[in-house]
């Protein structure tokens, strides 16, 4: 009940008293003015004791509604807090099983890197030494040696000191050019901070055995950038190549295996990348070993194809999902097949066919015309430093 309410009630209390005093005095004028006051005064008081009693009531009222809103509004409050418990005690148990599984994936990543460090120590060093104890015959083959020795120095203390990168080149989709996929490669830098390039160590690290190193260690980083890549781009992809040095390696390859067994969440992001004349050569326990990847969902690509009289249906099953030929092969005049049934018999075996090495223009219209939807070259973009790509991710 608000002021005006109040006021009124008062003022028509104060018109009914003084109503009633009146009329007491025209009907007893023998009781005199006194008496017709008393009247009207208890007139008055009677109905402000109505008044009041009303008002007692109506706050009464309210306060038990106040008091009803309040217990409702605290249940709620108490379902709500129940409700928060429970969300923090599944949060909490989730938070377990995250730290439980990061922790498995921490301590196999570093019994990979341990794996790779082993190897640098093993293999650097011997070759390293090994090289500075070759004799050198005549002048001719001091200059090479001389020039070995620096190479294998450079590599040797690149590895110690961490100075291998990761580089990714684009695969694209056409005819928008937009990246779909990366492909991975490694990239050496001396102690000036300039990049040797593999034509200038790949001879000599695979005469030493360092090839495997770089081809581990080249996969290691791939991981890392897919870790911190996380969910986004679900559908993107990173071609890591594996030598048939590292499918070999007695040592190395068992513990690679085991490792992507125990890491399947990476099968979707990671493709292994052989060379045409690793697929043709490798034995069965190779494939047996890569049967087992294929079969958690990892898939497989074929590059440097020379000769296209593989058995498709025989990569299909192999779990290769990709098969990367170069532009001189597929637009070659005397290929015995056409070239939209070749990208069609891929197809068939779900077998994603990619024109790599592109690198003119008028290249790329011969091979739009052929309906290719991936291709990768200079280009579209030369390999890039994965800390530039990865951030704009």
């Amino acid at each position: 009940m608000n002021f005006a309410t109040h006021v009124i009630l008062l003022i028509g209390n104060l018109i009914i008293s003084t109503f009633a005093s009146m009329m007491t005095l025209s009907s007893y004028p023998e009781l005199g003015n006194f008496a017709s006051l008393i009247v009207g005064g208890c007139v008055f008081l009677l109905g402000g004791q109505i008044h009041l009693i009303y008002v007692l009531r109506q706050t009464k009222e309210d306060l038990q509604a106040r008091l009803l809103a309040l217990h409702q509004d605290n249940q709620v409050y108490l379902d709500r807090i129940e409700e928060l418990s429970h969300e923090a005690d599944s949060l909490k148990e989730h938070v377990n099983t995250l730290d439980k599984g990061d922790n498995k994936e921490i301590v196999n990543e570093m019994r990979l890197l341990q794996t790779l460090l082993n190897q640098v120590v093993e293999k650097s060093g011997k070759s390293f030494s090994k090289a500075l104890k070759t004799p050198k015959t005549d002048d001719y083959a001091q200059g090479i040696e001389r020039e070995a020795d620096e190479i294998l120095n450079v590599m040797h203390y690149a590895l110690e000191d961490n100075r291998i990168d990761l580089y990714l080149q684009p695969i694209v989709s056409l005819p928008s050019r937009k990246t779909v996929h990366y492909e991975a490669y490694s990239r050496v830098r001396d102690d000036k901070g300039e990049v040797i390039f593999p034509s200038q160590y790949i001879k000599l690290a695979e005469d030493s055995g360092l090839v495997s190193t770089l081809d581990n260690l080249l996969l290691f980083r791939c991981i890392q950038v897919i870790r911190r890549l996380g969910a986004r781009r679900p559908n993107m992809r990173f071609f890591c190549n594996i030598s048939s040095v590292s499918l070999n390696d007695k040592d190395f390859f068992p513990q690679f295996v085991d490792f992507m067994l125990d890491n399947q969440e990476l099968a979707d992001r990671l493709v292994f990348e052989f060379t045409q004349q690793d697929v043709m050569r490798q034995s069965n326990d190779v494939w047996q070993s890569l049967g087992s990847l294929g079969r958690k969902g990892f898939s497989f690509s074929m590059d440097n194809v020379d000769v296209l009289n593989h058995d498709i249906a025989n990569l299909a099953g192999r779990y290769f999902r990709y098969v990367k030929i170069k532009p001189d092969l597929f637009l070659d005049d005397k290929l015995d097949i056409d070239r939209r049934d070749l990208k069609e018999a891929y197809a068939r075996y779900e077998i994603e066919l990619i024109i790599e090495k592109i690198e003119q223009d008028d290249m790329l219209v011969e091979i739009l015309e052929c309906g290719i939807e991936r291709g990768q070259g200079y280009l579209f973009g030369e390999p890039v430093l994965s800390s530039d790509i990865t951030s704009k991710l």
